[in-house]
């Protein structure tokens, strides 16, 4: 290796103070750790981000981790990643939620390898409000805008040794509903069944959308065909078992949904999936609604 001469060290010398400047200016939080878990560098926007005290940041990794993972949902993954990535030179890019419903975007690099593992680059960006802009506000679900762009996501991914499943949710006769009792009503009960669509998911890979008025969209992966009618076929009975009255969606007399369902392996071109699902919900439909049919 070439040794370094003393007009590149005085350009280092020069560099590396600039090069520290920037990353202060930066609104995003910039956080570097040795492989000896040594805070390097922290900026003004980390501590900001992360509502860190002065005194906690001066003591180190350890107990700045102390102190943000109550802010966190899931802080158990969240650590759970920290010291997967601190014995890997791999990068990463994931989403952290927080409890008061802040979304933090996390990148991470891993910048040179040691006896006790990588030190690594930590950037985190605060984009709650790109995030909200992705959520309809009625039923707290993804909206028409995050579906149109994650869906072509989702039916061109792989998923290798998995069964997709893309499925359109209808209210069963949702318009008579809205007659009988009033458009408050309707967002009321679009909102408790956004709730079961949502909550009830028991798949990590559940993406739930509301798409348009009484209409819903959802995104799954399972390991195999049976698991995923199954897991749809439970969607509809929970719906239908909370009971939530509608007289005039006879003769089950309270709300009810219908569906088309599609599965696919590997890559699918949407505007197949879609028609396929489209004619599945028809069938659904007329064949007396409160179903699943793929």
């Amino acid at each position: 290796m070439a040794e370094t001469g003393p007009l590149e060290e005085q350009e280092l010398d020069a560099t590396i103070p600039l090069m520290r400047r920037t990353l202060d200016l930066l609104p995003d939080g910039v956080l570097i750790i040795g492989s000896d878990r040594q805070v390097l560098y922290l900026n003004d926007a980390f501590k900001q981000l992360w509502q860190i005290p002065e005194k906690v940041a001066a003591q180190g990794d350890r107990a700045m981790l102390d102190h943000v993972i109550g802010q966190l949902e899931d802080p158990t993954a969240f650590l759970n990643t920290v010291e997967t990535l601190y014995s890997s030179p791999d990068p990463s890019e994931d989403e952290l939620s927080f409890i008061d419903g802040r979304v933090f975007k996390r990148r991470s690099v891993a910048l040179e390898g040691g006896d006790e593992g990588f030190s690594r680059i930590w950037i985190f960006s605060d984009f709650t409000e790109a995030w909200s802009a992705r959520i309809d506000p009625l039923t707290g679900l993804l909206n028409r805008r995050a579906y149109s762009r994650e869906l072509p996501c989702f039916m061109a991914a792989e998923e290798p040794g998995l069964v997709k499943a893309f499925a359109i949710v209808d209210l069963d006769q949702f318009k008579a509903f809205n007659d009988r009792y009033g458009h408050a009503g309707g967002d009321a009960v679009l909102e408790r069944v956004g709730a079961l669509l949502d909550r009830g998911a028991s798949l990590a890979s559940h993406k739930a959308f509301r798409i348009g008025g009484e209409e819903f969209a959802i995104a799954s992966a399972h390991g195999n065909s049976e698991a995923a009618i199954r897991y749809h076929q439970d969607m509809l009975r929970k719906i239908r078992e909370a009971a939530i009255p509608h007289v005039s969606n006879r003769p089950h007399g309270v709300v009810t949904i219908s569906m088309g369902l599609g599965l696919f392996t590997g890559p699918g071109r949407p505007g197949d999936v879609f028609a396929k699902v489209d004619r599945a919900l028809y069938r659904a439909k007329k064949l007396g609604r409160n179903r699943v049919s793929a």
